[in-house]
């Protein structure tokens, strides 16, 4: 374990008047890091605090809604907005049921079959849910991190096992 900083979440929005904010968590086990209690360094906000401390949280219409100590207003709030919400890897929590981060997937090989796609090199947060960029062929191509899609996370062999759809990766 190390102190490099692990996204944990991102700010989707304010919500309400009296400060709470909306998160999308970039883990499968969101009740084990968003606990009463819990700090988070607020990496590349326009403005507010550099630092929180989680008040309450809740599984809120498909996202995280949380207070934060500090962020009492809606203003306030709103200049959180987009910002990665980070601990240092050290404090990561043991994930109940093999859980992990989706910035854990960067550098997986992608497999489908017995054939190796590719290298994940990002995983971006969609509207539609998360998105791995894999490197295939010198391109850039998407791949839905959804169960439809992926089939398992074989996180000692540093892999993704994908069934895709056909033409998926013409795309």
């Amino acid at each position: 374990m190390s102190d490099e900083p692990v996204i944990v979440a991102r700010v989707a929005r304010a919500h309400g008047i009296h400060g709470g904010l909306l998160l999308d968590a970039e883990t499968d086990a969101p009740e084990a890091l968003f606990q009463t209690g819990r700090r988070l360094r607020v990496v590349g906000a326009s403005g507010g605090p550099s630092e929180v401390e989680l008040v309450s949280a809740q599984f809120h219409s498909g996202r995280w809604l949380v207070a934060v100590q500090g962020v009492d207003d809606r203003t306030t709030a709103e200049l959180l907005r987009g910002a990665s919400l980070t601990i240092p890897r050290a404090e990561l929590p043991d994930f109940p049921d093999d859980g992990l981060l989706l910035h854990d997937l960067i550098g997986m090989m992608i497999v489908e079959g017995e054939l190796e796609l590719g290298v994940v090199r990002d995983v971006y947060d969609m509207p539609a849910g998360p998105m791995l960029a894999v490197e295939i062929d010198g391109r850039e191509r998407f791949i839905p991190y959804d169960a439809q899609f992926v089939v398992e996370v074989d996180v000692a062999m540093s892999r993704v096992l994908v069934e895709l759809p056909a033409g998926l990766l013409d795309l």
